[in-house]
């Protein structure tokens, strides 16, 4: 029997899709500081989607 080929299943698979209209000025700033961080656009919101769940968890 051959081994499994693939990629590797994940651990946290992110299976939802969330659909959301921006400006041109929301999109352009979300890549902006994609680019800056070196992350891509959705690492990018999630990492402020966590800093804001931390802001409100310290008040």
């Amino acid at each position: 029997m051959s081994p499994r080929t693939g990629r590797p299943p994940k651990e946290n698979p992110r299976k939802v899709n969330l659909n959301i209209r921006l400006t041109e000025q929301e999109a352009n700033d979300i890549q902006e500081c994609a680019d800056k961080l070196n992350l891509s656009r959705t690492d990018t919101i999630m990492k402020g989607i966590h800093m804001v769940k931390s802001k409100i968890e310290k008040e």
